[in-house]
């Protein structure tokens, strides 16, 4: 049945004619919107999420495993000033196939917005919309983890942007039996070069994230835990003015993985990665070749594909220090109306360790939107 349904999601994939703009992963983020028009609004917001993710993994690393389900997250929205959003709901986290609600917690966030930069208190504009990497950054959090809370800083002006962010994981008071866990990083790109004329366009992008677990007032026995996961890389564009080809590109990096803990408790200290990227996006259909190569790579936050320790649950101590993967992604966006986008997405992989067939497939969609109900009077 899934086997049926993934190559179903493929058939709609390729079949579906649009001609919207292609999104990559922007489909999948949570925006904040700030307008000067807002100003003094009183506004309900809502911002439904849906997703049924497959994975067909057979390997000793990743689990094979299916994400079905919503999160739903009504809120109250004001705007005392045109450049200030102030939010407060709650996130209900529906999985298919069970009466329970697997989250329901409250959401709160301050987001002042300028030209050039924003800042954010509270829940962030998280997962997705930091940008990285699969290797430094798992897909799923957009489903798995919907909310990070800390505090964001966002640059963007001329060729620079800049998303830095703190996610404070896990709260300890004094006595607790457990560590309190901090997670942090930044993702820029920075614009190098940018033909308009003749659609070309050269830029760096830098990525690093970083995992603190400790503490000085717990009772917790287990040591320290720092951890530093980075990537550079080039990122190579050329847009085609056809009726049918849009755009090629290619994005490869260096990838490396550091334990700066003073007691290690992985089974790598450290570690590098080789990730290329070559796709073509379409009218119809965007599509990318990825190739990976880990030594000793580990990323608590990263892709489970990409790691050399499994994470699965029947073979948890199993290690490959040497990984090699060869993955093809089919993706379309789709603009259903000004704030919902569907997303399908089919990605059949290559493990050169055990060649068998394996896939993931997924499909989402996403509306966010805000509202009116009265604006205050000055």
């Amino acid at each position: 049945m899934k086997i049926f349904y993934s190559f179903f999601l493929l058939f709609l994939t390729f079949s579906v004619r649009i001609t919207y703009a292609q999104l990559d992963n922007s489909a999948l983020e949570k925006k904040l919107t700030v307008q000067a028009e807002y100003d003094q609004d009183f506004r309900i917001g809502l911002d439904a999420f849906g997703f049924l993710k497959n994975n067909e993994y057979f390997n000793d690393i990743a689990d094979g495993y299916t994400l079905f389900g919503y999160h739903l997250n009504p809120k109250l929205v004001y705007f005392p000033a045109e450049f200030i959003r102030i939010e407060a709901g709650a996130l209900l986290w529906q999985d298919f196939g069970t009466t329970r609600y697997n989250q329901v917690r409250p959401t709160f966030t301050v987001k002042l917005q300028k030209p050039h930069y924003q800042l954010l208190f509270g829940n962030l504009q998280a997962n997705v919309s930091h940008r990285y990497i699969e290797p430094l950054y798992d897909l799923e959090k957009v489903i798995n983890d919907p909310l990070e809370n800390g505090i964001q800083f966002i640059w963007h002006r001329d060729k620079l942007w800049l998303d830095s962010w703190i996610d404070w994981e896990k709260m300890i008071y004094k006595g607790d039996p457990f560590r309190e866990e901090i997670a942090g990083g930044l993702s820029a790109e920075q614009r190098l070069f940018q033909d308009e004329v003749r659609g070309w366009r050269l830029s760096l992008p830098v990525q690093f994230t970083a995992q603190h677990k400790g503490g000085q007032i717990d009772a917790a026995s287990l040591p320290l835990v720092t951890l530093f996961n980075g990537a550079v890389g080039f990122k190579l564009r050329k847009s085609i003015d056809g009726n049918f080809w849009k755009a090629w590109h290619t994005e490869n990096y260096l990838v490396g993985f550091k334990d700066f803990s003073n007691v290690y408790q992985y089974p790598f200290t450290s570690g590098t990665g080789l990730y290329l990227n070559a796709g073509l996006d379409t009218r119809v259909q965007n599509v990318m070749l990825s190739y990976w190569r880990g030594n000793g790579y580990l990323a608590e936050q990263g892709g489970r594909l990409f790691q050399s320790a499994s994470t699965t649950f029947k073979k948890p101590n199993y290690l490959e220090k040497e990984r090699e993967l060869l993955i093809l992604r089919f993706s379309h966006d789709i603009k259903l109306l000004e704030d919902m986008f569907l997303t399908l997405r089919l990605e059949p992989l290559y493990d050169f360790n055990d060649p068998q067939l394996e896939f993931s497939s997924s499909f989402y969609v996403r509306y966010n939107t805000d509202l009116f109900v009265t604006k205050r009077k000055k």
